[in-house]
């Protein structure tokens, strides 16, 4: 998808304040599943949209990227970012990353896990929300990846995002960098972030 496009900076996946923000997006919520619940709409907190993932069943309930499933991400970059706000049940993100083996890894962010392991050839690590506010969160796909399993990072190939969380932001950078060095047109205004 993206693997012939200049690849510096940073380049994002979601923005919700987009007039398409799941454009890029598959959305997976089953009928099946009572109260499974993926739509953009505004938040009273920031007075902007936002894309909220919500379900008693986040296994079922995703949105992922890119839309098919025999498409590659094809993103270079090693940080992914995001704003995301709690809402009071357990969130889950998974990330595909092509490694130097040329196989393709699982790394998985959960809030309802304590401890970090690898599980089935997933590397599985704790992710903490605080909740009631908007959490900038970056994931070191590389070093995640070197310390799990002991290769280096080529490009992620898929990011899925399950139930349940509000999300502001999703996307991908050359280096760490804070919310304050997004450019403006991505940062949230009048909040505090992280408190």
């Amino acid at each position: 998808m993206l693997r012939s496009v200049y690849q510096s900076g940073i380049l994002t996946l979601l923005n919700s304040a987009g007039s398409h923000p799941l454009q890029l997006w598959t959305v997976v919520q089953p009928a099946s599943v009572e109260g499974a619940h993926i739509a953009v709409e505004r938040d009273s907190d920031i007075g902007e949209n936002v894309v909220t993932l919500q379900s008693s069943d986040l296994a079922s309930t995703f949105i992922s990227c890119p839309k098919t499933a025999s498409e590659k991400l094809g993103m270079k970059l090693p940080y992914m970012f995001l704003l995301a706000k709690s809402i009071d049940e357990p969130f889950s993100l998974e990330v595909e990353a092509l490694d130097s083996q040329g196989i393709v890894r699982r790394l998985r962010a959960s809030s309802f896990e304590a401890r970090a392991r690898i599980e089935d050839g997933i590397c599985i690590v704790p992710l903490r929300l605080d909740e009631d506010c908007w959490n900038y969160l970056t994931l070191d796909i590389a070093l995640l990846l070197e310390g799990a399993f002991g290769t280096s990072y080529r490009e992620t190939s898929r990011v899925t995002l399950h139930a349940n969380a509000k999300l502001r932001l999703v996307g991908f950078a050359d280096r760490i960098m804070s919310e304050d060095q997004l450019p403006a047109e991505l940062r949230l205004y009048g909040l505090d972030s992280n408190s």
